[in-house]
């Protein structure tokens, strides 16, 4: 190992050498170095747990159909707002970064190299003490960075650079943070189990059956077409989670769904969430359309029976429709050659299955990450249709603060390439307690029972986790 370290060492000093005019010439006042070592010999097993908590902010994203993991420590910097011109100002900020930036990037030919990593409330809102360690909206980002793509692992390492760094302290820091990464040991443990739940007795039942009927009474007043109403159940855990466990839990079971877990202070954001916000690469984005749903069977006759029922369902078909007329409508300013790329699919996931339409374009030339998903977020699979009116619904009658639940988190770099999902299937922890969220979308004939059951099966993801 310390031949491997010193061989790095080495590399990275030579690439410091190579670039020496761009960072002196450079009148910025600072400037990114991201640097890529090819780091085939890790093993994450054992390791991920510690990965995450050992740094007052970490970041882990996953995509198990495409072997991409992202695990990102500390930060160099970040991007954070609070209030309605969120997206407008990120989107400046980092487009103040574009020529702020010497990498090796290239050494991974499809691009797809993570920069920042973040996550963005699902609405401006004051934070309560559920959400106290979480921005409306932050990205930053990671000093160092494991990156697994395209069957090939590697460690990141981002520095800070103006002309009063010496390239001896780079170095230095460089090799601290590379023999930390490759000291970190293994350490397994099970995961907790549930020592008391709120927010599912028969009280709570009522008067989210209570809310359901609130917000048909809109529907039939034509105040609303949809509207998607989340609720939430408060556990008490026998100990902290280990989230390597977690992980292990959502790969196996839900092996088509991004997971991921966002840590800053004591709070950790994790889920598992069936659905992309935004795909973008090449210039090209795709955006999946994910509203109607259904439980799976006992066999495969039942579940296909569930599966005919979700494809013939007017109910559930009017609410995927909502959907993809908003995402076609809001694209038509900052994409162009919009078409369907798949249409009315069902997604199946070990607990229940969905409705989904996928949705692809181009970017217009002007056309950055965060003026696409600006026009397109929130959409009406999570707060309903037309949205200022469901939002204003959702503000006025949910007695709690989503946070990052059904927000959007994903990654991005400098070129126009990332990954944005929706923050669905998911919970918030801090030490041994949790909050776990679901919600459903409340269209015309929507059957109070039904929805509360919807939401038991969002649920079934985070609580069969801590189950003995």
């Amino acid at each position: 190992m310390e031949a491997f370290i010193s061989r790095s060492v080495e590399s990275f000093s030579n690439f410091l050498s190579e670039h020496q005019e761009d960072l002196k010439t450079s009148k910025a006042t600072s400037q990114i170095i991201s640097y890529i070592l090819p780091y085939d010999g890790i093993k994450l097993s054992g390791k991920v747990d510690e990965m995450l908590k050992n740094s007052e902010r970490s970041f882990y994203f996953e995509n198990p159909e495409s072997d991409f993991i992202i695990i990102g420590n500390d930060q160099i910097l970040n991007i954070t707002e609070n209030g309605e011109s969120r997206f407008a100002v990120t989107d400046k900020k980092i487009r103040d970064w574009k020529d702020k930036i010497v990498s090796n990037h290239e050494i991974i030919k499809n691009k797809r190299v993570p920069l920042f990593v973040g996550a963005m409330k699902f609405m401006v809102e004051h934070s309560d003490n559920d959400w106290k360690d979480f921005n409306d909206s932050t990205w930053f980002v990671p000093k160092t960075m494991f990156l697994r793509t395209d069957n090939k692992q590697f460690f990141i390492f981002n520095f800070l650079y103006n002309s009063q760094t010496s390239f001896e302290y780079i170095l230095s820091n460089f090799q601290i943070k590379l023999e930390h990464f490759s000291r970190i040991t293994e350490h397994n443990s099970t995961l907790p189990i549930i020592r008391e739940i709120k927010g599912n007795s028969p009280k709570d039942k009522k008067k989210w059956k209570q809310l359901i009927d609130r917000a048909l009474e809109s529907i039939e007043n034509r105040r609303v077409n949809k509207v998607v109403l989340a609720r939430k159940v408060d556990l008490l855990l026998s100990g902290e989670i280990n989230f390597e466990k977690v992980i292990s839990k959502f790969r196996s079971d839900y092996n088509t769904c991004y997971s991921f877990i966002y840590h800053f202070g004591k709070s950790f954001f994790f889920g598992a969430t069936p659905e992309t916000l935004g795909k973008f690469s090449e210039g090209k984005v795709e955006f999946d359309a994910l509203a109607g749903s259904a439980p799976r069977g006992e066999n495969e006759k039942e579940d296909k029976e569930f599966e005919t029922k979700l494809l013939t369902s007017e109910k559930d078909k009017a609410e995927h429709n909502f959907v993809i007329d908003h995402i076609r409508i809001a694209l038509s300013s900052v994409c162009e050659d919009i078409i369907d790329k798949e249409k009315f699919k069902v997604k199946k996931l070990s607990n229940i299955q969905h409705l989904l339409s996928i949705i692809a374009a181009e970017l217009k030339p002007e056309s950055s990450l965060f003026s696409v998903i600006k026009e397109i977020y929130p959409t009406p699979a999570i707060c309903g249709s037309p949205q200022n009116e469901a939002l204003h619904f959702i503000k006025k009658y949910e007695n709690f603060s989503r946070g990052l639940y059904s927000g959007i988190i994903g990654w991005f770099n400098l070129e126009n390439e990332g990954d944005f999902v929706v923050a669905l299937r998911s919970a918030l922890n801090y030490g041994n307690k949790l909050i776990a969220y679901a919600g459903s979308g409340i269209v015309q004939n929507s059957a109070a029972d039904s929805e509360f059951a919807e939401t038991e099966l969002k649920l079934k993801p985070i609580m069969s986790l801590f189950k003995e």
